[in-house]
C-alpha cells in the first residue's frame, strides 16, 4: 500500500466492542469500513446496516475480498488466534483485541506468520495510543521521576447480579474467556507494568490471590511481579470490587497516578466510555518526594481514532513496525505465566532470559 492509499478494512465479528471499533476505523485519516462478517450473513447484513458498512457476509466471504487491506478480530479469546491465521494467510494485516488464550506459543506463532508475510499486527490496548500515555512515556524516559522502582496497577468492577458474576457473561465463564476475569480485566494492570518498566521482563510472577465462581472461573485475583535490580509491581483485577481503573508509577524522585486509565472518563461512573466512542484521557498526577501533587493537563482523544491512525500508518508506511507485536507478546507471556501460578495453587513462575528477550 502507497502512502497516498486509504486502509480498507474488515470486520470479522458483530462482538459488543465491535460497535465502539468501527466509528473509530470511521473516523481515522486513510481508513474506511468496508464489509463485515459473522457466522450468519443476515446478521452480518443487519449490523451492516445498522453501522453504515457497506458489505457483509461470512468470515470466508470477507476473507477473500480483494478489496480488504486488513481486518479488526474481536472474536472470543478460544476463537481468536485461528482467524488471526487465517487472515494473515490472506495477506490481511490484523489487528486484533485481547486478551488471548494460553498457550504462548499459539499467539507466538500467529504474530510470526504476520511478519513473515510483512503484514502489521497490533493487539486492541487502547490507552497505550493515547497522548497522555505519550507525555507521561517521555516524562519516563527522560529521568523526571528517577528509576521506576515500584508500581501498582488496578482495574475491576461490580458484577450487576449473581448470574453476571457465576458464567452468565463471557469473562466470568472459562468456556468463553479462559482465563476468566483475569483475561478480560487483568491484561490492563499487565500492560501498564509492562509499560512502565519500558517492557524489561520480570524475573519471576506470583499469583497470590484467586477466587474461582460456581463455573470454575476466576472472578477476581491479584499478584506480584518482581524484577531485576530490587523493582517489583503488584496488581490485583476482577468482577467483585467497585470501579477502579488506575496505575500509580513510584520512580526513585517522584510519582504519577492515572486514576482512568482503561476508559479515559474520570472519576465520573460513564460506563458507557467503554463501550462507545469517548474523548477524555486528558489529564493525570505527578508527584515529587515531599507528596507535592500537580494535576497535569493533555490533549484529549479517543483511544481508538488514535490505535487507528497508529495502525493506518504503518500500513501506508510499507513496513511493519515490530515494536507493536513484541508488546503484544510480552504481555501474554507475563500473562500465561500468572495463569499457571493460578493454577498451581499460587506456585512462583520464573520467566527465563530466553523468554525474557522475546
Amino acid at each position: 500500500m502507497s502512502a497516498k492509499e486509504t486502509c480498507r478494512w474488515a470486520i470479522l465479528s458483530t462482538a459488543e466492542i465491535a460497535a465502539k471499533v468501527c466509528p473509530a476505523l470511521q473516523a481515522a485519516e486513510h481508513s474506511e469500513v468496508v464489509a463485515v462478517a459473522s457466522r450468519s450473513a443476515e446478521r452480518a447484513r443487519a449490523w451492516a446496516d445498522k453501522h453504515g458498512v457497506p458489505h457483509a457476509g461470512t468470515y470466508d466471504e470477507i476473507l477473500a475480498r480483494e478489496d480488504i487491506d486488513a481486518v479488526y478480530v474481536p472474536l472470543p479469546s478460544g476463537l481468536r488466534i485461528d482467524w488471526i491465521r487465517r487472515a494473515a494467510s490472506a495477506g490481511k494485516h490484523v489487528y486484533a483485541e485481547k486478551p488471548f488464550a494460553p498457550p504462548y506459543e499459539d499467539v507466538a506463532d500467529a504474530v510470526a506468520l504476520c511478519a513473515q508475510q510483512g503484514l502489521q499486527f497490533m493487539d486492541g490496548t487502547m490507552w497505550l495510543h493515547s497522548h497522555r500515555t505519550r507525555e507521561i512515556h517521555d516524562r519516563i524516559q527522560r529521568g523526571d521521576i528517577g528509576k521506576v522502582r515500584r508500581v501498582t496497577a488496578a482495574f475491576t468492577f461490580k458484577a450487576p447480579d449473581d448470574d453476571f458474576l457465576h458464567g452468565g457473561n463471557g469473562r466470568t465463564d472459562k468456556t468463553r474467556e479462559p482465563m476468566g476475569c483475569f483475561g478480560d480485566q487483568g491484561w490492563y494492570p499487565i500492560t501498564a507494568i509492562l509499560w512502565a518498566f519500558d517492557y524489561c521482563m520480570p524475573t519471576k510472577v506470583m499469583m497470590t490471590y484467586v477466587n474461582l465462581n460456581r463455573v470454575d472461573t476466576i472472578v477476581s485475583c491479584g499478584g506480584t511481579l518482581w524484577f531485576s535490580d530490587g523493582r517489583m509491581a503488584t496488581f490485583d483485577c476482577g468482577a467483585e470490587l467497585p470501579h477502579r481503573s488506575q496505575v500509580e508509577i513510584c520512580g526513585e524522585t517522584g510519582v504519577i497516578k492515572i486514576d482512568d486509565l482503561v476508559g479515559g472518563q474520570g472519576r465520573s461512573g460513564n460506563f458507557d466510555a467503554y463501550f462507545v466512542p469517548f474523548t477524555g484521557s486528558d489529564r493525570f498526577v505527578q508527584g515529587d518526594t515531599a507528596g507535592r501533587d500537580e494535576v497535569v493537563q493533555v490533549p484529549p482523544c479517543d483511544h481508538v481514532i488514535r490505535l487507528a491512525e497508529d495502525f493506518v500508518a504503518a500500513v501506508r508506511a510499507g513496513t511493519p513496525d515490530p515494536s507493536w507485536p513484541r508488546r503484544t507478546l510480552a504481555a501474554h507471556r507475563v500473562m500465561c505465566a500468572l495463569f499457571e501460578s493460578a493454577c498451581n495453587g499460587g506456585a512462583p513462575v520464573t520467566i527465563t532470559d530466553e523468554e525474557s528477550s522475546t
